[in-house]
């Protein structure tokens, strides 16, 4: 199983985000062709830890381990503000509120899973963040190929469009431990199912 921890901001706080990107998503190319592919609503998370393949035996150990992590912890209060890319293909919305206590919960998520075996990802962690669009068009060589037509706005532009934006607050209040299926989703993109959750400051 492919897996992940994340946390889940709250239905009036992606309403309100989706306002926001409906305004921006009026602009576009004037012969049809999308510049960007928009995360589906229900696909919307912030990741805390990435876990990639975990054999089935060990699911049942990771599960137990987050829930300590989670017992540990009190329920965090957010909210998304300002946007970023990373590298030139993807626009992220950014997290403010209780960010120094998600990075906490972030770090200890990852050591819970090292301490039950598994591969803990040593890679430096991008900032907390919220994919909002991926830049579509094919890639080549690991680079996105040129087009010299216009293609509306790019992910940058977008980016400083809601370098303002600021959403409302909300509390994460579970530690959700997704499964991630790709290419089963809707038009080829990932499917993720949460198998269990962990309430965060609640011993079982």
């Amino acid at each position: 199983m492919r897996l992940f921890a994340a946390l889940y901001p709250s239905d009036e706080a992606l309403a309100h985000l989706d306002l926001a990107l409906s305004a921006l998503g009026a602009v576009a190319p004037d012969d049809g062709r999308p510049s960007v592919r928009w995360t589906p609503r229900d696909l919307m998370h912030l990741t805390v830890a990435f876990f990639g393949e975990v054999a089935d035996g060990a699911v049942d150990d990771l599960g137990r381990a987050l829930d300590e992590v989670a017992e540990a912890t009190e329920p965090l209060t957010l909210h998304l503000r300002g946007a970023g890319t990373f590298e030139d293909r993807i626009l992220f919305a950014g997290v403010g509120g209780d960010a120094e206590a998600l990075r906490r919960l972030s770090a200890a998520t990852a050591e819970a899973a090292s301490d039950v075996g598994l591969r803990l990802d040593r890679r430096p962690r991008q900032r907390a963040h919220l994919t909002v669009a991926r830049a579509s068009g094919p890639r080549k060589n690991g680079r996105r190929k040129t087009d010299p037509r216009p293609t509306g706005p790019g992910l940058a532009e977008l980016a400083h469009a809601l370098a303002v934006y600021e959403g409302p607050r909300f509390t994460a209040d579970e530690l959700c431990l997704v499964e991630s299926t790709p290419g089963a989703g809707r038009s080829g993109g990932p499917l993720y199912e949460v198998v269990r959750t962990s309430p965060l400051g609640v011993r079982r």
